[in-house]
């Protein structure tokens, strides 16, 4: 595959892989683009769809970068640092990426030259979203979450995107306070305020959260080198000709006047 011109600096492409779109006999073509370290912990997968979410979201990972860089896609090779987070070595200098998957998708960001994270969620699995808002959120987004009423999950899922997202774009996981930042979700773009105990400069970063399906909720923090970040959307098969723009849709947090909640 030739390499496509990769996202000039600024501009973040996101790609998403919908497991109900992929058939199983591409399975066996995803294994063989794995090194040996994903094959194992490929292998080590005992539930079904968390294994199958893994596979279809490392294919994503190499078919995609080589859009980008000529490199084949089982030629990538990856390094973690101290927390986990991996990333490209020896190829396409600049290039970033960040993966996330949930149950039934996995969504890819891929920019140059910046700090990026991307988290999805499947917004209607069951979760104690009242009482996890008070264990990990800050008082201010515990408020937020628990006035929510028949929002709650939907404020919930919205909270926990953004930090997930933001975590990952620093690359050192939970070594971060989940409590140490705050955001604010009543703008037309979710703004983030930081404790003592995790200093950041807030202007530095922008964030975006969408609903990408009737279910699943994104969310992508992302520190350009300029300003303005261009966002895309992508709908993809790793290893087949399906691709297609997408635009995502604006999950709002409050109930309507007439008080339904779709």
């Amino acid at each position: 595959m030739q390499p496509q011109p990769g996202p000039v600096s600024g501009a973040v492409d996101v790609w998403l892989g919908f497991l109900a779109d992929v058939p199983a006999t591409l399975d066996s073509a995803y294994e063989r683009l794995l090194d040996p370290g994903e094959r194992l912990r490929h292998q080590r997968y005992k539930v079904e769809g968390a294994r199958r979410e893994f596979l279809v979201g490392r294919a994503m990972v190499r078919t995609v970068l080589s859009r980008y860089a000529p490199t084949a896609p089982a030629d990538w090779r990856f390094e973690a640092n101290r927390y986990g987070r991996p990333a490209i070595v020896g190829a396409a200098p600049g290039l970033v990426f960040n993966l996330s998957h949930t149950r039934g998708l996995a969504a890819l960001a891929v920019a140059r030259d910046c700090d990026l994270g991307i988290d999805v969620e499947s917004a209607d699995r069951p979760s104690a979203t009242h009482d996890l808002a008070g264990r990990y959120f800050s008082p201010t987004e515990a408020k937020f979450v628990r006035a929510g009423g028949p929002m709650l999950a939907e404020r919930f899922f919205a909270v926990w995107t953004l930090k997930e997202a933001y975590i990952k774009a620093r690359g050192m996981g939970l070594a971060l306070p989940l409590d140490g930042f705050s955001y604010d979700l009543a703008g037309t773009e979710p703004t983030i305020a930081f404790h003592e105990h995790c200093p950041d400069d807030p202007a530095r970063w922008r964030f975006l959260r969408a609903g990408v399906s009737d279910t699943h909720r994104l969310a992508l923090a992302v520190s350009p080198q300029t300003a303005g970040a261009r966002v895309d959307f992508r709908r993809i098969v790793p290893l087949t000709g399906f691709d297609e723009a997408m635009t995502p849709a604006s999950v709002p947090l409050d109930a309507p006047a007439d008080g339904r909640t779709a």
